[in-house]
């Protein structure tokens, strides 16, 4: 895989008064994060990031340089920001996900945080305790930034037509995100970053799927996705872009 970035400084998860905030799930047991409900708590939020997490670190950077907002910022060069974005996950059928919940004021600035299990409240209600903070992270913005240009080029010089993925030697796949907006790969496309992030991580290995459920992870209709391509060895291969309907350019 090659280098890796490494965070040589750990921030640790800084300290702050909680507060809590419950969220309702839908009748098909998801939970949605927007930042229209979060403003009725932080009223001076500009963004939300909220997924679930396989992470189990003590380090807030670690979440950080996964959350759609860093893949924003660094590939857009600080041009854009995760404005609008909200998060949903399955809290009826794994009530044990971990999730990260991280609300921004400002590009670079994270005011609150909440990163764990929910708790079961019962009735269909969650809640999180969510950590209230003052960190800036342009820091570690500007490190990633640095470590990406020049660098991400090279993985997404090769590409692979659909119809020729099964010929290609491909095992495993990494996606993208649903924010292509056509069949050529934009490069302030913020899936660029994610998957060159997640490639260069310290286990893509456990972020990879089977080249046989790539049809299971299409994008939202109108939007194209791209998925970087691995061999056995987790290996790159080259990457493809797709439609909803698993079409090529």
């Amino acid at each position: 895989m090659g280098w890796a970035l490494l965070h040589e400084h750990p921030t640790g998860l800084p300290a702050g008064k909680t507060t809590p905030v419950v969220f309702q799930e839908d009748e098909d047991g998801m939970v949605t994060a927007t930042p229209e409900y979060l403003e009725e708590f932080f009223p001076t939020l500009t963004c939300i990031d909220f997924r679930t997490t396989i992470k189990t670190s003590d380090n807030i950077d670690d979440y950080l340089v996964d959350s759609f907002q860093m893949a924003t910022l660094v590939s857009s060069r600080g041009a854009q920001n995760a404005v609008g974005e909200r998060g949903m996950y399955n809290a009826g059928s794994d009530s044990n996900n971990r999730v990260a919940l991280m609300i921004f004021d400002d590009n670079t600035h994270l005011m609150g945080y909440f990163i764990g299990s929910p708790t079961n409240l019962g009735g269909g209600k969650w809640q999180m305790d969510v950590v209230n903070c003052d960190y800036d992270f342009t820091h570690l913005y500007e490190a990633e930034l640095a470590a990406f240009e020049g660098n991400w080029e090279e993985d997404f010089s090769t590409y692979i037509p659909p119809e020729e993925i099964e010929s290609s030697g491909a095992v495993w796949f990494l996606n993208g995100y649903n924010t292509g907006r056509g069949p050529v790969l934009r490069e302030d496309d913020a899936q660029i970053y994610a998957l060159w992030h997640t490639l260069h991580g310290p286990e893509p290995g456990r972020q990879c799927r089977e080249i046989q459920r790539l049809e299971e992870f299409l994008p939202n209709e109108g939007r194209w996705m791209c998925y970087l391509l691995l061999d056995r060895d987790y290996n790159l291969l080259g990457y493809t872009m797709l439609d909803y309907q698993g079409n090529g350019g």
